[in-house]
This record gives C-alpha cells, structure tokens and sequence, in this order.
C-alpha cells in the first residue's frame, strides 16, 4: 500500500467517525489533517480565508480561528474531508469532491458553497451531498 492510501472504512463507519472526530478534535490539528490532505490552496479556499498564512499560523501556533464563522468552517470541511477520505482512501477525491460541480448543490460546488455561505445554513445541503456521494 502506498503512503497516500490507507485502510478503507464503510460509507456509515467513516461518516460515524468524521463526525465524532470534528468534535473532539482541536482546530489546530483540523486544520493540519487538512493541510496534509488538501494542501493550503484548497483548505484556504474551502474555509473562505484569503490568505494561506493565516490557515497555516493556526496550525504552527496550535491556535483556534477567532471568528466564529470560520471556524465553524473549518469543523464542516474536516468532518466532508475526513469522511471521504475514510471511505475513499485518497485524498484526491476529497479534493475532487470539493472543486467539481454538484448535483447535489445545484450543480455549485461544495468549496464555493462552504466558503461563500454561512456555514449553519451551508451545513444540511453540504452533509447531505457528501452523504450520497458516500452511499454512492
């Protein structure tokens, strides 16, 4: 197996997971799963920061985003991102799901939703898009 694929779980054992994860995770180490995962391009985008430094400081700093909003973000991105890539085992196809056009959605996709929308408002369309594409 390579480095960039893991041990699968089912579409319900992954979604379980991530959720219980976005919980009790720190931001920091949210946020450094998705830097590993998506890269600074797509975790920055996602979350609707404008800068890859500030991403990256809550990361180094062990730091949790002050405003709400996005760190309300950062909890839905890391439950989608882990969910996929639980299920999938690459993290391609997280970033996939993100960048394409959702039918789902409207046929929007899931990053521009994220970070363009008040994430409590954004939360029940995104999760369940990420659900049928889980349960596929």
């Amino acid at each position: 197996m390579g480095a960039s694929v893991h041990q699968r779980l089912s579409p319900s054992d992954a979604w379980e997971l991530a959720y219980k994860e976005s919980v009790t995770r720190e931001p920091w180490d949210q946020v450094s799963y998705l830097l590993d995962h998506l890269g600074p391009r797509f975790t920055t985008a996602s979350l609707g920061v404008t800068d890859a430094r500030t991403v990256k400081r809550w990361r180094d700093e062990r730091a949790e985003p002050r405003d709400r909003t996005a760190a309300a973000r950062l909890q839905l991105l890391f439950r989608i991102v882990y969910a996929i890539v639980e299920t999938y085992g690459r993290p391609s196809v997280a970033a996939g799901f993100l960048r394409s056009a959702n039918p789902q959605l409207d046929d929007e996709a899931p990053m521009l939703l994220l970070a363009d929308s008040d994430p409590v408002e954004a939360q029940r369309p995104l999760l369940a898009a990420v659900r049928a594409f889980l349960e596929g």
